[in-house]
């Protein structure tokens, strides 16, 4: 009997023990808080009232959108670190190898030559007046008559004009061919004999010897390699020439690949051929300077340092870096 009231104690005690533990049915799971968080016997977990706004920072590891980027330029104003520089214009320009020269025989010619920067166009020549010089359309100019005359070049290109004055002083007791007889051919009175082709050594007397002009202007002033043309380098190098009667041939041909020289001259037996004379001669120098040269530096020593000029019944082609001094040389036999 005490056996079975002590374990109806016990059971008792237990289940008590059990209801203490517990609590009351709700207690154990979690409890909702006023400012909406929740409670557990394990703790509290908070969350967040989606009606306040966020108030974290945000992550430094990534750019605000809404704010520029210091690191980069600013497209609209450009990049202050670096200078700018503005392009320089081109200056445009137009010059003459010569601004003031001498002829003092009626068919007496210059050579002028026009460089136009940084390009040119086409150029117009012009004399103020034809009666004392004229001017071709290359740039020749030919002695009239005694007197003054300006001659003017202008590029189509840049719009600019560049001048020369050329001063014809002839003098009155100098034949017009410029030798000592008054024929025009240049022949002697004594009825020297004409000849024609290459280094014709009949030459009429009292007029100018051009092989000897030639030997002194080779010596004064450097060359290449010059040979005296035959008569088959004639056709090929200055078609026409030999269809002319001249009293002296002398075109010296330059043999070196780099041909950056050369000299011809002549005297013709019939005063009316010297400008036929002059153009083939300037054909000859068109021809190198449009790639007949070959070299860049031959082809700009064809187009700067060549000359064409004429005296009376003489003329003379001249491709030489002393090319003003040769022709004044040239001038000075008669």
């Amino acid at each position: 009997m005490k056996y079975r009231t002590y374990t109806r104690l016990l059971a008792l005690a237990l289940s008590l023990t059990l209801l203490t533990a517990c609590g009351p049915k709700g207690e154990s799971g979690s409890q909702s808080n006023p400012d909406g968080s929740v409670s557990s016997s394990q703790g509290s977990v908070s969350t967040p009232d989606a009606s306040q706004p966020d108030l974290s920072l945000p992550e430094s590891s990534q750019p605000d959108a809404s704010q520029p980027d210091a690191s980069q330029p600013n497209k609209d104003q450009g990049d202050s670190s670096k200078p700018q520089v503005e392009e320089p214009a081109v200056k445009k320009s137009l010059s003459l190898n010569s601004s003031d020269f001498s002829l003092f025989k009626a068919g007496a010619a210059y050579q002028l030559k026009a460089e136009s920067k940084p390009e040119k166009g086409t150029y117009t020549w012009t004399s103020d007046n034809e009666a004392v010089a004229t001017v071709s359309n290359k740039g020749l100019v030919t002695a009239v008559a005694p007197g003054t005359a300006t001659v003017t070049v202008t590029d189509s290109k840049t719009g600019l004009s560049a001048s020369c004055i050329v001063r014809c002083k002839f003098e009155a007791d100098k034949p017009a061919s410029g030798g000592g007889s008054s024929s025009g051919s240049g022949s002697s009175s004594s009825g020297g004999s004409s000849a024609s082709g290459p280094g014709s050594a009949s030459t009429p007397d009292s007029s100018v010897d051009l092989s000897a002009f030639y030997s002194t202007v080779t010596t004064n002033h450097q060359f290449g390699m010059l040979s005296l043309a035959d008569a088959t380098m004639i056709k090929d190098v200055y078609p026409g020439l030999s269809d002319i009667k001249t009293n002296q041939c002398l075109p010296y041909i330059n043999m070196m690949t780099m041909n950056s020289g050369e000299i011809a001259l002549v005297e013709v037996a019939d005063s009316s051929d010297v400008d036929t004379v002059k153009g083939i001669f300037q054909d000859r120098i068109d021809a190198q300077v449009a790639g007949g040269a070959w070299y860049p530096s031959a082809i700009e020593a064809w187009q700067n340092n060549s000359r064409v000029v004429s005296n009376g019944s003489y003329v003379m082609m001249v491709v030489h870096e002393d090319c003003d001094a040769i022709v004044n040389e040239f001038n000075a036999l008669f």
